[in-house]
This record gives C-alpha cells, sequence and structure tokens, in this order.
C-alpha cells in the first residue's frame, strides 16, 4: 500500500512531466498574462471604489504598483470608471468623475460631461415643458373616455408611452455624445 507521501510524489511528479510538455511560456505570454492581471487589478478597483472605498484608499492601492504596472492600472481603472458614468442626471457622476480627475490631472475631460449631463438635463426639461400641454390633454381625454374625470385627476406623463418616446430619443443622441467624449479620452 503505498503511503501518502508516494502520492504526494507521484502528483508532482505528473504535474512536472504536463509543464515540461508544455515548455516554457514565451516572452509575449508573460507579457500577456501580466496585462491580464493588471487589467483585473484596475476592474476590482473601481468594483471597490463604486462600492464605497475612499478616494485616498484607491490611490493608495494604484501606489503599490510601481512604473509602467501603475500606469497600466491607472488606465484600466480610468476606462473602467468612464464605463460607468451615466447620462441621466441624478446618478453616482460625482464620485466617478472625481476619481478620473484624480487620476488624469486634467479636469477638461470631467467638464465637458458635467457639461453635456447638464445639457441632457435641460434638454429634457425643456422638451418636457414643450410637450407638458399636449401630452397632458391626450392623457385626460384618455381617462374621459375611461369615464375618469374631474378638476382632482392629475396625469403622469412621465409614464405615457409618447414621454417615454421622446425621452428614450433625447437619451440615445446624448449617450451617443458621451460615447464620443468618453472615446476621446
Amino acid at each position: 500500500m503505498p503511503d501518502k507521501d508516494d502520492e504526494i510524489k507521484s502528483a508532482l511528479d505528473i504535474a512536472m512531466a504536463r509543464a515540461q510538455r508544455l515548455g516554457v511560456p514565451s516572452n509575449e505570454e508573460k507579457q500577456q498574462v501580466k496585462e491580464e492581471k493588471l487589467a483585473t487589478a484596475g476592474e476590482a478597483l473601481v468594483k471597490r471604489y463604486l462600492n464605497g472605498l475612499p478616494l485616498r484608499d484607491l490611490l493608495i492601492d494604484i501606489s503599490k504598483h510601481t512604473g509602467e504596472d501603475r500606469d497600466k492600472v491607472k488606465q484600466h481603472l480610468q476606462s473602467r470608471l468612464l464605463d460607468n458614468i451615466d447620462i441621466r442626471p441624478g446618478t453616482a457622476n460625482d464620485r466617478i468623475l472625481e476619481a478620473i480627475q484624480q487620476l488624469t490631472g486634467d479636469s477638461g475631460i470631467t467638464q465637458a460631461i458635467v457639461g453635456l449631463i447638464q445639457e441632457y438635463g435641460s434638454a429634457l426639461e425643456k422638451a418636457r415643458q414643450e410637450k407638458l400641454g399636449a401630452l397632458e390633454a391626450a392623457k385626460l381625454d384618455e381617462l374621459k373616455l375611461k369615464g375618469i374625470s374631474g378638476s382632482a385627476i392629475e396625469p403622469a406623463i412621465e409614464s405615457s408611452p409618447e414621454w417615454q418616446k421622446v425621452q428614450q430619443g433625447l437619451e440615445s443622441r446624448y449617450r451617443k455624445r458621451l460615447e464620443e467624449l468618453k472615446r476621446k479620452q
């Protein structure tokens, strides 16, 4: 009956034989593995940051990497942060933009994104004001056909298909512009 040490040795021997058959990884393969590790590190930092990691701790974690590795982690981190920006007002954009500004040292991209988000909010409000009367009248007519009427009735135009279509159209246009800004970065 073989003892446990023999079993371990044979498993180690098998693993070593397999490793020899596969050969030593090339420099390109090593670089690819390193690149994947740095991308994973950047992705993990984004998740932790978006889940509440303070900015100073994020910067400390980045500083644990050196030289080119630090630059790659920052690059992956910045890319993932940009992916998480939402054109709709009221999202966690402020926190994301603060981190991007710290990483890049350039407030130009953050100001451009903030301006675009504000422009979208203004365009949405303008469309709402322009469509409000017509949408309210249509909704009131629809309710009246169902036998619902009175001075206390306030139709919720935000839930109407017409408003949803207007909102989606605006959001689509501004998302495209946001994507263009992200690509420039």
